[in-house]
């Protein structure tokens, strides 16, 4: 058992943990009781240390992935039991922060320094997706998915030197898009190459959802929930995914159930109503919501999949589950 009982993990390789951050960090919390990942097999091992050590709360400075790793990691360490877990803080220090966005306004070092000067226990517990046994808040399939392999495909190549600031932050999706995902899709409309998918209720229950977020009408184990032609496909259990896109709007009303949105909308028409999706607006007619519990997903065809951030590959058959109250988040909002 370690003296103190915070710990914070860091992504050495995140956009904001620059030696002047780390530095400033050290000035607050002790350096044994920081962690430095910088591949991925480092949360595993740096999880064991902090289970061992038995910390109650942990902060991560990252991105989505950062945080994502670390819980499915801490996972391994608790026998499936969230309350083993310990809390954690999420301190935007990377791109897309979706999670930290749930718990704060302000600034990194801010929350650090507001929390070790007045030790909070306002907590938020955020039910995650679970995905071939790992955990999630959010991910999708379709042109979501594409421009973000798009975007790494892009960065791997111009990333570097002069163009680097530029995949360093939104500004480089906009390129991915307009340079490669967007070409793909009108040339996939002339040539009349639609896309179906069918999603399946493997739950007791789901529900459609109204225009203000309300449940509507039921579907049991087994009924079809959708089967039609669709552009994208998401689903979560938090309402913002990166950059304070808040594509999810009711993620997160209703810990037994995660959100999943379905959208045929087709690129050029959603441009238009960017706005509104940005901020959890959009209403449309080729827009599809519903709460669900366990779904599986089929398509007419391979899509490029995300989870958390992180493209998954190519896939044709997702199933994805509720894992309800699966973390405790600080608030520091």
């Amino acid at each position: 058992m370690t003296d103190t009982s915070y710990a914070i993990y860091l992504n050495a390789n995140a956009r904001h943990v620059s030696p002047e951050v780390v530095s400033k960090i050290e000035d607050l919390v002790h350096p044994d009781d920081i962690f430095f990942a910088e591949v991925p097999g480092d949360a595993l091992r740096h999880a064991a240390t902090i289970h061992e050590r038995g910390y109650k709360t942990v902060f991560t400075g990252g991105g989505d992935g950062t945080i994502v790793g670390l819980i499915n990691a801490l996972y391994k360490y608790s026998d499936g039991d969230s309350s083993k877990v310990p809390v954690l803080g999420a301190l935007s220090l990377g791109t897309g922060n979706a999670l930290s966005r749930l718990v704060s306004s302000v600034g990194a070092l801010s929350d650090l320094k507001s929390w070790l000067q007045n030790p909070s226990k306002d907590v938020w517990t955020v039910s995650l997706m679970e995905h071939e046994g790992q955990l999630h808040p959010f991910g999708s399939l379709g042109a979501d998915a594409e421009m973000m392999a798009d975007y790494h495909q892009m960065k791997a190549k111009l990333g570097s030197g002069r163009l680097k600031p530029l995949f360093q932050n939104v500004s480089g999706y906009f390129v991915a898009f307009f340079g490669a995902t967007a070409p793909r899709h009108i040339a996939q409309m002339f040539s009349q190459d639609s896309l179906e998918v069918r999603i399946t209720n493997l739950a007791d229950t789901a529900y459609c959802i109204g225009a203000e977020g309300q449940k509507g009408r039921s579907f049991g184990a087994g009924e079809i929930i959708y089967e039609g032609s669709v552009v994208l496909t998401m689903m979560g259990t938090v309402p913002v995914l990166g950059y304070g896109l808040k594509l999810l709007p009711w993620a997160n009303s209703d810990q037994e159930f995660m959100q999943l949105r379905l959208s045929d909308i087709s690129l050029a028409a959603s441009l238009v109503h960017l706005p509104a999706a940005w901020n959890g607006s959009l209403r449309h007619e080729k827009l599809y919501d519903f709460f669900v519990k366990r779904i599986k997903i089929q398509f007419s065809r391979p899509m490029p999949f995300q989870l958390s951030g992180d493209f998954e590959g190519m896939r044709d058959t997702v199933e994805l589950a509720v894992k309800p109250g699966a973390v405790r988040l600080l608030r520091f909002i």
